[in-house]
């Protein structure tokens, strides 16, 4: 039995209920696109509306190389534009903006900071949470390339004192002759 006869048996039995008259439209458009060697509107707004509804986000780019989606070259020949146009025309989504992401990141860097309390940038990027950005990506958007510089900026406290910072520490040593031990 091919897939074309199976949804048609399917059609049939649905048509006996007398309801559902939405899947059988549905079935019907579905059989009438079979074999699918080609892509017709309906088919891939149906595609790009499935993968929203398993994914609960719009399609990036990279996300029709996935099998089952429509390939970039049938987008750009159907609808005359790139797949990334088609996207943006279509499913809009909103990016962040840059303040939006500089206190996301920094709020996480912030929040990772205070809960390692480290010594190093090199503690710090060893111990973050995966989904904290690296001090790097922070302190970029604070134009500077300084661990220290990127500390002071967000007013956070050093848990490592420099030596030039460290107090001197006073030593007193008593020191005894003893003759005797010749004896």
């Amino acid at each position: 039995m091919t897939r074309k006869q199976a949804i048609t048996k399917a059609i049939a039995a649905l048509h006996q209920t007398g309801e559902n008259a939405e899947a059988i439209q549905l079935l019907q458009d579905l059989s009438d696109e079979l074999p699918l060697i080609h892509w017709s509107d309906k088919s891939i707004r149906d595609t790009v509306e499935q993968f929203m509804l398993d994914n609960g986000m719009p399609p990036t780019v990279s996300d029709f190389k996935k099998a089952g989606m429509p390939p970039h070259m049938v987008i750009q020949n159907k609808y005359n534009m790139t797949l990334g146009q088609w996207l943006d025309q279509n499913y809009p989504t909103r990016k962040p903006t840059f303040d939006e992401l500089k206190a996301k990141y920094t709020k996480a860097f912030i929040k990772d900071y205070n809960r390692i309390k480290p010594r190093s940038q090199y503690e710090f990027s060893e111990k973050k949470r995966p989904d904290t950005r690296s001090w790097q990506t922070v302190a970029a958007y604070y134009n500077t390339r300084s661990w220290r510089k990127l500390l002071s900026t967000l007013n956070l406290p050093l848990h490592n004192t420099l030596h030039r910072e460290r107090v001197p520490q006073k030593i007193t040593v008593a020191i005894h002759h003893d003759y005797d031990f010749r004896d």
